[in-house]
Parts: structure tokens; sequence; C-alpha cells
């Protein structure tokens, strides 16, 4: 018969598996999911946090000690938390406010488990020596991370995806990155500053050192703010109220060194030496370029979201729908990917637009009761300096990164084990000394039987809740990228069909990868490669459809699901044409001012032949920013071919060369209307100037070339032609002869087909993804 000291035992031990496993979770990498740097990382932890806090539950009942007492700071987040739910109960897509999905993981149920978490550690961890073993187990995790990052400069194809010259590690994001070595920085600060051990002190020295390298190769400017933020104010704090002279010196002599050397670094930063150091440049540079304009769109469109619904928001991880509801036409003249905004890169404008006034308050309320209990610890000598001055100077540095980003798994798994640190050290029992909130009543009894049999009911329970919530939506996302990455396997259509009859809450990837995939194929003219494309077709609709159940609001869902049914009723499915152009229907209605659904419909109708309401949407698109070149491009290409208007529409294609944000002319092809608009204005100036972009674009397809050089010779520029060509030779030599042959062969399709106005408007605008509308 188990005794209680026993079972206790047990519990215990499963709770602390619970708490040093929940820290395991940023070095999760399970390539074979959907988003593997977060999902795979976030199911993780749900699993362990799941099945280790029903053990907390029995022994927070079995024993007093181990029940969570109150703690201002836990008040604090608790009253988050309902705000939290508020906003999940009165969001605009609760579904999406309660789950999150795949991509951010961020919905309540995901926090919830973080909340468990920080519940049992900080009410099992009570003591600096339990702390401190647990934040030295944290500093060999932070070096590991770090040392995953600096091998992905030697070798960038270490993980899944190739890291560029800013590099993750197994956080993917380098800006993730940063914001989680900013903690461990301060935890080995923290554990530095207290202990008197020589060899100690190196070896945290030795891993600060590393973590600095992985922070700087990371590259983040926000991170590197928010650092220095906390490190100015830690030095500030440990020098005000200690009482040594000779330490106040050395965090002063510490500050001009480390300030100083930053501003030498500034003030020569455009010099050849400061230019070669590794990384340094970039964290150097004031200019944030695009990033900051698009974020200030954001942050504007933040607030006309709170003004708009101030109380709860527009619900937790809602902020795409406000985004694309005020979506602001101006955000396309950085380039598509800065238009797709599903946070407001900014954790403060994130708070208060999903979550209203009632979660900016109590959002604020952490920090200050944060800041509170720890003076208040400090003041009745609960803890000593070095806590004191980290544990007031981390949470600056935290906002202060946050104010250029927002949270994610990593962040959330390092601010969670701050604040329970924060929760257990200013209690009086911290270091031995009894609290005056500690509880003093004798324990109960309870039956060790009655305990156990609820321990196995409770497990039962959160076994099958983990399994339905976690394990089936890893295994239908394993199917689902399992079936994409190999299409034409026999076997793809029944590991769709599976992952599709998984109940998961992220059907939105699956949708898109398929559709996707499909359009690709389609596109390419490729379906016969499918034996049971239909099929597929015909599950990714199912599947699509239920997305759009499930998130009415979403843009992108309805604007990937009409792509799928334009290109796949232009000649296969004709039957879907009217499904499609609804689709485009609702996207706009979700995001009126959006101009590439506009520009989607556009390219529906003008296949359709319906030319007149091509022409009407292509100028309203183009009034939606004057500025932006792309919008008179697109209108200059429907007037110049699909109109039969070619001297209006060269004025357009010309002018979005000259507007302030000048349409990027990315590929050979799209030189041919440029070409051909200066011809018809009569400027050869302008022509000569455009055959000379040649050299500046990458080299395509032998083929275009080809038809650039015959599209001179056609419009009477001979000596332009063998300079294109020439151009042309310098990338390809074989383009010359390849040219010769194709011109002795006069009716040879790759140059005859781009003969005629008539067939350039086919050749340009293009069936499905060949012209410059791609």
């Amino acid at each position: 018969m188990m005794t209680r000291q026993q079972l206790q035992s047990i519990l215990k031990w499963v709770v602390y598996a619970g708490i040093y496993g929940g820290l395991l979770m940023p070095l999760v990498f399970i390539p074979v999911v959907i988003f593997p740097f977060v999902f795979s990382k976030l199911i993780v932890f749900q699993v362990i946090v799941g099945l280790t806090f029903p053990a907390f539950c029995v022994l927070a009942w079995l024993d007093r000690q181990y029940r969570p007492r109150f703690h201002w700071l836990t008040a604090a987040i608790a009253a988050y938390f309902l705000a939290l739910a508020l906003s999940v109960v009165f969001a605009v897509d609760p579904f999406r406010a309660w789950w999150g999905n795949q991509e951010r993981m961020n919905g309540l149920f995901t926090l919830l488990h973080f909340f468990a978490w920080l519940v049992m550690a900080s009410s099992v961890l009570k003591t600096w020596t339990q702390w401190r073993r647990l934040l030295n187990y944290q500093a060999v995790l932070s070096a590991f991370m770090a040392v995953v990052a600096l091998l992905q400069k030697v070798y960038p194809n270490l993980l899944l995806f190739p890291a560029g010259p800013r590099v993750g590690g197994l956080l993917d994001n380098p800006i993730y990155m940063a914001a989680y070595q900013i903690f461990n920085l301060f935890f080995l600060a923290m554990l530095f500053l207290k202990t008197s051990s020589k060899k100690a002190r190196i070896f945290y020295a030795a891993i600060a050192l590393i973590d600095i390298f992985a922070f700087f190769a990371a590259q983040s400017r926000g991170a590197l703010l928010g650092l220095g933020a906390g490190v100015l104010f830690f030095a500030a704090y440990y020098g005000f109220f200690s009482k040594s002279k000779k330490a106040r010196m050395a965090v002063v002599t510490a500050m001009v060194v480390l300030f100083g050397t930053y501003g030498v670094l500034v003030a020569n930063r455009n010099t050849a030496f400061v230019q070669s150091l590794p990384m340094i440049p970039r964290v150097l540079s004031f200019d944030l370029g695009a990033g900051t304009d698009t974020r200030l769109i954001a942050w504007k469109i933040g607030w006309e979201g709170f003004l708009e619904r101030p109380i709860t928001g527009w619900g937790l991880d809602n902020f795409h729908i406000l985004f694309n509801a005020k979506y602001n036409p101006h955000s396309l003249r950085y380039g598509s990917y800065e238009t797709w905004f599903d946070r407001a890169h900014n954790t403060v404008v994130d708070v208060i637009a999903m979550t209203g006034i009632l979660g900016f308050i109590t959002f604020f309320g952490i920090f200050g009761a944060l800041f509170f209990t720890v003076w208040r610890a400090f003041r009745k000598g609960w803890i000593d300096l070095p806590i004191a001055a980290v544990l007031t100077s981390l949470p600056v540095a935290y906002f202060v990164q946050n104010l250029f980003v927002f949270d994610h798994p990593a962040g959330f798994s390092m601010s969670y084990l701050m604040y329970a640190l924060i929760i257990a050290a200013t209690r009086g029992d911290f270091i031995g000394a009894p609290s005056t909130t500690a509880a003093g009543a004798p324990e109960e009894k309870k039956s060790v039987s009655v305990a156990l049999w609820t321990f196995a009911v409770l497990e039962l329970v959160v076994l099958a809740l983990v399994w339905r919530t976690s394990i089936i939506p890893f295994h239908a996302s394993r199917l689902a990228i399992q079936a994409n990455q190999r299409l034409t396997n026999e076997q793809a259509l029944a590991w769709m069909q599976e992952a599709g009859q998984s109940w998961t809450p992220y059907l939105d990837e699956q949708t898109f990868l398929l559709s996707r995939n499909l359009m690709s194929i389609a596109g390419a003219g490729n379906l016969d490669r499918l034996p049971k494309w239909q099929e597929m077709y015909a599950l990714v609709k199912t599947l699509s459809q239920e997305e759009i159940r499930r998130h009415p609001n979403n843009t992108h869902t309805h604007f990937v699901y009409a792509r799928l049914l334009d290109d796949m009723s232009r000649s296969i499915v004709t039957a879907d044409s009217p499904l499609a152009e609804q689709e485009y229907l609702a996207a706009i209605k979700a995001s009126p001012k959006r101009q590439q659904l506009w520009y989607g419909l556009a390219r529906f109708y003008i296949q359709r032949g319906r030319i007149e309401e091509a022409v009407e949407i292509s100028r309203n698109v183009m009034e939606f920013d004057q500025d932006l070149g792309q919008g008179h491009w697109t209108y200059g290409l429907t007037l110049m071919y699909d109109n039969e208007q070619p001297k209006e529409g060269s004025l357009e294609i010309i002018r979005s060369q000259t507007v302030p944000y000048p349409y990027a002319i990315s590929d050979v092809r799209e030189l041919i209307p440029l070409i051909e608009s200066y011809d018809i204005q009569k400027d050869r100036a302008g022509v000569a100037a455009t055959v000379e972009r040649i050299a500046a674009l990458p080299q395509p397809q032998t083929l275009l070339y080809l038809q650039t050089a015959y599209r001179l010779e056609k419009l009477g520029y001979p000596d332009l032609r063998d300079r294109a060509l020439a151009l042309a030779a310098e990338k390809d030599p074989t383009v010359p002869a390849a040219y010769q042959e194709a011109v002795n062969k006069q009716n040879a399709p790759a140059v005859v087909a781009t003969s005629t106005s008539a067939d350039q408007g086919q050749t340009l605008t293009g069936k499905g993804s060949s012209g410059p509308r791609k």
C-alpha cells in the first residue's frame, strides 16, 4: 500500500517534470508538420503541461504548502486573463480567439497552458536554492540554443530552411532569438552576482558570452534597444541603492565603457573598418527602412480599431480582421509582403486593439504589481540588491523590446518564467524567513486512496483532452504536409483525406497548401500528373468552405479560395466560375481597399471577356494611391492590351515609372510593354533606357530575351535590338545564336508569338501566371 509520503513524492516529481520540461519548449523542432518552429513547440508544451498539471492539483489538495497563495502579481495576471477571456467571448472571430492559428498558436487555449505552468512553478519552487537549480538548467538550455544559432553562420542549411545573414537557430526568426537571449542574459547576471565561487562565475560568464554572440548574430535592433534600456536601468538601480562605493564605481565605469564604445562605433559606422565587422553595421544603423512606415500604418489601424471597439477589443488573435477591414492602400508601396499583418508589431497596440481597455488596464496592471512587489520585497529584506535590480530591470528590457515586436512562444516561456520567479522571490520564504502570507494552519489529513483515484481520473480526463486538442491536430498537420510534399504519390489523396477527416482547429494552412499546389500544377498544364486531381479539388473545396464557415471574416481564406476557383474554372471546371466571383467579392467586402483583391477580380473579368468591368476596377484601384506605380501599371496594361487603347494605356505604363513609388520591373518579360509604351509616345530615349535595364534584371528563360529583341526589331530599332542581345549575352552567351536561328525560321512559334499587338496582349497579360500581372 502506497504511503502518503510516497504519493506526494511521486506527484512532486511529476510536477517537477512539467516545470523543467516546459522550459524545453523553445528547443523543440519536429520538422514533419506545418510551421515546425512554432506549431511543434506549442503542441509539445501543451502535452507536457496538460499531463503534469493534474499531479499539481492533487499535490496541492494533499499538502497545503503547495497551494497557490495570494500574490499581487498572480492576481494581476489572473485579471489580465479574465480580460482575455472577455475578448474571446465578444470577439469578431471567437473561434480564432480561442484556438489561434497554426502559425502563431497565440489563442487563449494555448496561453492558459502558460498560466498553468506559472501556477505550478511559483507554488512548488519557493526558495532561492530551488530557483538557482532551475536557472542553472535554463542557462545550459540558453547556451545550447545560442550554439545552434551560431552554427547556422557556418552551416546555413543546418535546419529545415536555409538561414540568411541573420540567424534564429531553433526559433527560426532572428527577432525571437534576440528576445529569448535578453531574458537569459539577465538571469545569468543574477546567478553571477549571487555566487562567490570563481568557477561558477567563469561558467556563467562563458555562457553569457555565447548568448551575447547569438544575440548579435540575430541583429535585431528592437531587441538591442530593449537590452540597452534594461542594462541602463539595472546600472542606475544598482548604483543608486548600493552601499558599496566600489560597486558604484564599477557600475559607472562599465556603463561609460559600454556606451562610449557604442558611441564611437556609431560615429564611425560608415568607415570601412566598422562596415567590415560582422553583424555590427546593422545594429548600428538607424535607417529602419520600409518596416518603420508599415508598422506606423499598423499602429494607426490598431488605434482606430480600439476607438471602434473600446471595451473588449476585436478579440484575441483577431488583429488580421481589423487590419484588413481598415487596410491602408499605402501599405502596398513597400511590397505585397508588407500588406498581410496579423499583428501590429507592437505589444501595447496589439493589446489595446485586440482586448480593448479592459486588456490594456490589466496588462499594465501586471507591470504595476511586478514593480510594487519587487520594491516591497527589497525594502523588507526578502531579496537583496542583485536580485531586486535584475527583477526590476528585466521587465523594462522586455517591455521596451516588445514595443517593436509581438510576443511569441519562446518569449512567453521566458516571460512566464520571469513572472514565476518574481512571485516566489517576493515572499519571505525565498531566503528562508517566513513571509506574512505563509500558511500556518495544520495540515489536513487526506485519504491516500482517494487522492490516488482522484489523480488517476484527472489524468485520464486530461489525457483525453490532450489527445483531442493537441495530438490529433499534430497528426492532421503531419499528414497534410506529407501529402503536399509528395503530391504525385499514390497515397497523397488518402493522406489528405485522413488529414481532412481528423478534427483540428487549424485548417487554414491545409487549405492554403493544397490550393497553392493545385493552382501551380494547373497553371503549368500538368494536372494529368495527378490522376486523382478531381478528388483533390473536391476535397480542398470542402475544406475551404469549412474554413470559411469557421472564419467568415478572414480575407486571406476568401482570396485563396477565389484564386483556386478562378484558375480551375477558367477551362477545367467552368461551372465554378460564379463561385469564384462570389469569393472575390466576399474577400473585397472584408477588405475594401486591398488592391490585390481588386486586381484578382479584374483579372477574372478579363479572362471571361468582361473588359469594361475590368477597366472600371483598374481605374478605381489606381485612385486608391496615385503615388503608387503598380496601380498605373495595371491600369495601363488593361487599357493597352485588353481595351485596345494603346495611347492612353502607354501613358499610364510610363507614368508607373515616374511616380514617387514606381512599379518595380522585376522580369525581362515586363520590359516589352514598357518598350512599346515609349514607342507609342515616340520616345526613343525611353526605349533605349528601358533596354539598358536588361543588365540589372535576373536572367530569365532564353525565350524572353528573344522576344524582347524581336519586338525591338519589329518596332524599327535594329541598333537597340543588337544592344539588347549584347546585354543578354553577358548573362546567357547562347542568346545571339538562338535569336539568329529563330529569325531564320520565319514561322518559329517562340518568336512569332509576340509579333502582333493582339498576340502581345495574350503573351503579356497572360493566361494564368505568364504575364506582367503575375
